[in-house]
């Protein structure tokens, strides 16, 4: 992974600095108030601080050789999101406004993040890596640890407001259930049958509120008009430019390429949803603006910076950690789930998903790392736990 990153740290930077001398040769110096050149290296800086946070996770990780300290950390953070939690919806709307950039009304779970749509990576990569680690608990403090996740976790789905959340979650299930397709083993028949309870749940008791909150979505606000604008701004780019655009000349391209976007939603609404005039205000406020411009989507946001070769670095990182987490079932359903959650979040500045990665990477595909002292913990293959 590591290898990857760089690669692809090196290619954007060649990318984004002939996109900007094109630019250059134009007359074309800055965007509003940033200009081009420094708002490339600015860019490259969240790729290389990535890599950099990998590579000290995977240190970090190789140095603890004991396994209790390991699982002890991470049940720490589960205990402390569950706490900000509990805070969160005691004091809501006004939740912990102190910590904010704005001390607005705020109706949903963040748990410290900017907005809700981001927690949900949070919330399922800490609880799949404890379940993980407590593989090394005896039987009685392994289920006793496996009943604490699930209900922290059945807490969060039941009082989250994040639509994007539920349909990641729907998506995960549908391909968890394919994957164990196969009834010639005992064991895949039943989590075939538990996946399929799941989806019925989910689809029983969520359903009506999602389509809600999205019609309610679609008649006043402008958050799926956004995202959606942003998508379709990357896509129109990469399609005229194959290979990128770069970190920073991408801000010329998508002021460029914004109003095509607005007119294809309105006709796409219009014939999906009936809705004759959508609320596009806030794409608008991009149009000449440098603040907060990007694709609210970590994917398509890095295919837009390096096209083709984006794209490629999202398949091999996907095909390696998949064929990683084939033995591990928990670690499964939570890198698929966090990769359809790219579609839907920044991928900059979310450090839990490089955190499953890395540990991911390190644990399930170093054969030769295999912490040995695990502080008074029992393998799940000890003769004390058969």
């Amino acid at each position: 992974m590591q290898k990857y990153l760089f690669t692809l740290i090196l290619y954007l930077s060649f990318i984004s600095m002939v996109y900007i001398l094109v630019q250059f040769m134009q007359g074309s110096y800055s965007f509003g108030t940033e200009n081009l050149l420094g708002k490339a290296i600015k860019v490259l800086i969240y790729f290389v601080t990535i890599l950099l946070y990998v590579r000290h996770m995977q240190l970090v990780f190789s140095k603890i050789k004991s396994v209790r300290l390991l699982y002890s950390s991470f049940f720490i953070v589960v205990t402390f999101l569950l706490g900000i939690m509990i805070v969160e919806l005691v004091s809501m709307p006004n939740a912990l406004t102190f910590l904010h950039s704005k001390d607005t009304p705020y109706w949903r779970v963040r748990l410290l993040t900017s907005e809700s749509s981001t927690t949900g990576s949070i919330i399922v990569v800490y609880s799949a890596i404890l379940i993980y680690l407590s593989r090394h608990l005896n039987r009685f403090a392994r289920t006793l640890s496996h009943l604490y996740v699930a209900s922290f976790f059945l807490f969060y789905l039941f009082v989250t407001g994040s639509k994007g959340f539920l349909i990641v979650s729907l998506l995960t299930l549908v391909v968890t259930m394919i994957k164990f397709l196969d009834f010639r083993k005992k064991r895949n028949f039943i989590l075939l049958f538990m996946v399929i309870i799941a989806m019925y749940l989910f689809i029983a008791y969520f359903s009506a509120g999602l389509i809600g909150s999205f019609s309610n979505d679609i008649e006043n606000y402008t958050s799926s008009y956004t995202r959606m604008g942003t998508i379709i701004i990357a896509i129109a780019t990469v399609f005229h430019h194959p290979f990128g655009v770069g970190t920073g000349a991408y801000l010329m391209y998508f002021d460029h390429y914004l109003n095509d976007a607005i007119n294809l939603m309105s006709r796409l609404y219009y014939n999906l949803f009936g809705v004759s005039q959508i609320n596009a205000g806030e794409l608008l406020q991009y149009t000449g603006s440098d603040k907060n411009l990007g694709v609210k989507s970590g994917f398509f946001q890095w295919v837009m910076f390096g096209g083709i070769f984006a794209f490629v670095f999202f398949y091999l990182l996907a095909k390696n950690l998949i064929t990683k987490v084939k033995s591990s079932l928990i670690l499964f359903i939570a890198l698929i789930f966090n990769l359809f959650s790219l579609l839907f979040v920044a991928l900059e500045i979310k450090y839990e998903i490089w955190l499953l990665f890395a540990f991911i990477s390190l644990f399930l595909g170093n054969k030769d790392f295999n912490p040995t002292y695990t502080g008074g913990l029992q393998d799940e293959n000890t003769s004390s736990m058969q």
